[in-house]
């Protein structure tokens, strides 16, 4: 048998170990407080805002590209000039040398730069949807670990109260035991269940530690476990409830989701108008202005020579006539991209409305699993109260009363566990809905 003192000890180096859960000094975050340190930690969201900036940068370029291209041009160039060995003199001029600033503008390119420049703005679109798309699903991570930390908070506190309960009732039996009252066998089980509810509140110590780490990295700041969160457990009122299942359609949501994949489908069809544009002709102007001489006409003598100072302007088109069908093939490849892209948002939509409906099912059956909960946690108390206060009066054994905290436990512990997963819901809902 081990003293009494000796399980207070162990009861006191336990709630030493689990940590004092509203010490003073450690700094409360509350919700909101989580959701502001994470936007701003969070590395995701930051390379977001270069990628929008790159994808703006692209459209800029890409509009540019329609002004005229300025450059200029330098060439030396030899050619032998021989009868036995050499290019044709007429042809080759025993060289050419030119120095010349040229002007080049495309005039028609089959409306390629265009549709680039939508496809473009679309991509700066579909990265801001995704920059939204990351802050709301860190919105919900952060949520979903915040309510962890509530859980196993609560958790915790219920294997301290257990404990203390146990320890309390523990001293009962052993007094009723030395007056001869019980046997002492009541006191080997009532030891056993306290030896157990003292490695569970090491295991909620532990799991709620676990939790706040859990919170820390989601947040993305270092990891010390000298805070503590400032929020309940408490389920909204039923008119907040019905509001968000009333914003759920499960037919015509759109959430950020299907916006993304929607902007992919209208690039993917872009990509295919890029493909036919390689069918059209290139029409180009270009004009130089600068030197441009022979190597002939500068061997003459300089009275001879003719001028080098002058312009040229001139217009070219060129035209694919035959390539083996590369282009038509290139042209069904984007056609069976952008197929693709119109079956993975019927996808999305499809899990989209799946997840409406189950989520609707999961709020209603928590729900009536919270009312049932509630009134066998009234009865369990009470039948404790009673029990114990019958093993008192010798009216009953010590395992009904010890099968009754039992019982008790398992229902508080399941009212925590369930408020936890409806608070769960309710995130998933409205991450489901941004």
């Amino acid at each position: 048998m081990i003293p009494a003192n000796l399980w207070r000890i162990c009861l006191y180096l336990a709630l030493l170990a689990a940590g004092s859960i509203s010490a003073s000094g450690q700094r409360a975050f509350t919700l909101e407080e989580c959701l502001r340190i994470a936007f701003k930690e969070n590395l995701e969201i930051r390379s977001f805002e270069n990628d929008i900036q790159s994808a703006q940068l692209a459209h800029e370029e890409n509009g540019r590209s329609v002004l005229p291209q300025v450059k200029v041009e330098g060439k030396a160039l030899h050619a032998p000039d021989s009868k036995n060995f050499g290019y044709d003199p007429a042809l080759s001029d025993g060289g050419q040398y030119s120095a010349q600033l040229v002007v080049q503008e495309s005039l028609f390119d089959g409306g390629a730069r265009s549709k680039k420049s939508d496809q473009l703005q679309i991509d700066i679109e579909r990265t801001r949807a995704e920059r939204r798309k990351s802050e709301r699903d860190l919105r919900y991570d952060v949520t979903v670990s915040f309510i962890d930390v509530l859980q196993t908070r609560e958790e915790l506190k219920l294997q301290q109260k257990r404990a203390t309960e146990l320890s309390n009732y523990l001293e009962l039996v052993k007094y009723l035991s030395l007056g001869g009252g019980v046997n002492y066998t009541d006191v080997l089980k009532t030891e056993v269940s306290f030896e157990n509810a003292n490695v569970e509140l090491h295991k909620a110590a532990q799991t709620y530690t676990d939790a706040k780490f859990s919170l820390l990295e989601v947040m993305g700041i270092p990891a010390d476990t000298a805070f503590s969160v400032a929020g309940t457990l408490d389920i909204p009122d039923s008119a907040v409830i019905d509001s968000l299942l009333g914003d759920l359609p499960a037919d015509s949501i759109y959430n950020i989701d299907l916006q993304i994949a929607d902007f992919n489908i209208k690039k993917s069809l872009l990509d295919v108008d890029i493909a036919r544009t390689e069918r059209y002709p290139i029409i180009s102007l270009s004009g130089d202005v600068g030197l441009l001489t022979s190597g002939d006409n500068l061997r003459l003598p300089a009275d001879q020579r003719e001028s080098v100072i002058g312009y040229s302007i001139g217009i070219s088109v060129e035209n694919l006539l035959f390539n083996w069908g590369i282009a038509d093939l290139r042209i069904q490849q984007q056609q069976l991209a952008a197929y693709n892209t119109q079956l993975y948002y019927e996808r999305q939509r499809r899990v989209l409305q799946s997840n409406i409906h189950r989520l609707r099912n999961q709020v209603k059956s928590t729900i009536d699993q919270l009312c049932s909960i509630d009134n066998t946690l009234k009865k369990a108390e009470d039948n404790y109260a009673l029990t114990k206060a019958q093993y008192a009066g010798g009216g009953t054994t010590a395992l009904e009363v010890l099968s009754a905290e039992q019982l008790l436990s398992e229902n508080r512990l399941a009212d925590i566990q369930t408020r936890a997963e409806f608070k769960k819901l309710l995130a998933r809902i409205e991450q489901l809905k941004e």
